[in-house]
């Protein structure tokens, strides 16, 4: 019996930590995404049983109605989500020089595209639905997304430039639209030569 009650507060100690990390995440990420999405919106990440068992092809996702107007959050998927939480819980600041020369581990990788999917679904909250589109804005502010959390400006200039560089080695379709360059349809500042920040 005496073991058994040892367990079962081991499990809700665990559980009640787990939930709190979990919850000071969302509340992190939440701040950046309202920022992003010019509206205040809640993010929610995978509690730990259910990351666990989680299958999902998507790294993120917005509900929108029956109106095509979205939902006031957005779900991040447990690897999303994991990412961006490395990032916050660093004990160094983080350093993205590993992209310029294509050393990074799969950690920055992750973080990089935690980041890009972050600002994606913040466009998504605040109202864009096509995907092409709302990945070219999303490009265009991740550098932002990035200092929101905390990095550097040259790093989140660094982490922006590569993730634009990146998507060019896509093939267009449904994520990416030959208007995403600068003085594209898709530019949100075509009066500057800048890109993608």
């Amino acid at each position: 019996m005496r073991t058994f009650v040892v367990l079962a507060a081991a499990f809700v100690l665990f559980s009640v930590w787990q939930h709190h990390r979990r919850e000071q995440n969302e509340g992190r990420l939440a701040l950046a995404a309202s920022a992003l999405a010019e509206r205040e919106v809640r993010v929610g990440c995978p509690g730990f049983w259910t990351r666990l068992v989680e299958i999902t092809p998507y790294s993120g996702w917005v509900s929108f109605d029956e109106h095509g107007l979205p939902a006031d959050e957005t779900t991040l998927s447990a690897s999303t989500c994991r990412s961006l939480e490395k990032l916050w819980r660093s004990a160094e600041p983080p350093s993205f020089t590993c992209l310029e020369s294509a050393s990074c581990t799969g950690d920055e990788v992750g973080i990089v595209n935690g980041l890009v999917t972050l600002a994606h679904e913040s466009w998504h909250l605040r109202g864009v639905r096509r995907e092409a589109q709302t990945q070219c804005y999303a490009l265009q502010t991740t550098e932002l997304a990035a200092r929101l959390l905390g990095i550097a400006p040259e790093e989140a200039r660094r982490v922006a430039a590569y993730a634009a560089t990146r998507d060019t080695t896509l093939p267009f379709g449904e994520y990416r639209s030959a208007e995403c360059r600068p003085g594209g349809a898709f530019d949100l500042r075509p009066q500057t030569l800048e890109w993608p920040g």
